[in-house]
């Protein structure tokens, strides 16, 4: 049995300090060696004892995640493929839920504080500077980094540019001839939506249009962005509403996908009658019939950054960079528009 990292360097064949060094992640290891080792040690069930480590002052290997849910299948996608990146850099992720509250937010930092994480990444974080936790990770210096925060922080952050590629979705579809908008759930999300709404306003003034006459926003009170059907409702609403709109909007791919199955009831032919531009880029937008046009939110660029951000801070602890990037997402071009 595998029970310390000498045992395990013995069963390698490797020095005990290289395997140390491998598991404390430190850079100046080979990555062909890096890797044998994770892999042995994941295969093995071998896992060292991170608290007693953190006790010491040693890394413990430990990085808490703090998202504020996962019920999204594109969350999900972040969630994985954030715990692959940080394997491969010799940390595991410690994934915890929030549901957007600030309260149980604080409170998970304060057990990744008490597990001795080397580090933290929040995931579209609630918190504001004054928030007592914040204020503590800021005087103790722990790496922190942020990914689509609500509200600034003095962390170093990244963005996906939602308003960019709203912008680009205006231009695409308005270089296809459509001049009137409707947009499907985007106003159901009082956080991000008004960042995309951003974005078609900046498109449709650079074409010397009015947002206010030619964009119409559609959403219920009680719209899950979940749910298919929610689309399907919305799409019933703006038919019998005859708005004018030739192209629609939605703000996933769930939404727009249920569009289409109420548009295909009803004889209308999507591209040739209406276009429609979806977000999110879910694995069955490409087999749907006609296949959706949509976003790709870059999800490996994302999360590469946000763990490359976080090593830097803690592997130099004098490491100070509180910059703030956008990273543009990738519109994909298919048969809905």
């Amino acid at each position: 049995m595998i029970t310390s990292t000498k045992d395990l360097a013995e069963h390698l064949g490797l020095s005990r300090w290289t395997v140390s060094r491998v598991l404390n992640g430190h850079p100046e290891v080979k990555e062909e060696t890096r890797k044998r080792v994770l892999d042995a040690a994941e295969k093995l069930g071998f896992s060292p004892n991170t608290m007693a480590r953190g006790l010491r002052g040693v890394s413990t290997g430990l990085v808490g995640v703090c998202f504020q849910e996962l019920e999204s299948p594109t969350l999900a996608k972040k969630t994985s493929f954030l715990q692959r990146q940080l394997r491969t850099m010799g940390f595991r992720g410690i994934i915890e839920l929030t549901d957007g509250d600030p309260k149980l937010e604080e409170s998970v930092l304060r057990h990744f504080l008490s597990l001795k994480s080397d580090g933290i990444i929040l995931v579209g974080s609630t918190l504001r500077a004054d928030s007592p936790t914040i204020e503590y990770l800021i005087n103790t210096d722990m790496p922190t980094v942020l990914v689509d925060p609500i509200h600034e922080l003095p962390f170093p952050s990244i963005h996906l540019d939602r308003a960019g590629i709203m912008e680009h979705i205006i231009d695409h579809l308005w270089e296809g001839g459509h001049r009137q908008f409707s947009l499907l759930g985007i106003e159901s999300d009082p956080v991000l939506g008004p960042l995309r709404v951003e974005g078609m306003q900046r498109g449709i003034k650079k074409h010397n249009g009015n947002y206010a006459q030619q964009a119409k926003s559609y959403a219920e009170s009680d719209g899950d962005l979940q749910d298919y059907g929610y689309g399907y409702s919305l799409a019933k609403t703006i038919l019998a509403a005859k708005d004018g709109a030739t192209a629609w909007i939605a703000i996933n791919d769930r939404l727009a996908i249920g569009a289409l199955a109420y548009l295909r009831e009803q004889k209308v032919r999507v591209p040739e009658d209406l276009a429609l531009v979806g977000f999110d880029n879910l694995d069955i937008s490409r087999w749907y019939d006609p296949p959706l046009t949509t976003v790709d939110q870059v999800i490996p660029k994302i999360f590469r950054e946000a763990v490359t951000l976080l090593i830097q801070s803690i592997r130099k602890p004098t490491y100070n960079n509180v910059s703030c990037e956008w990273i543009l997402p990738e519109l994909i071009l298919r048969k809905t528009s």
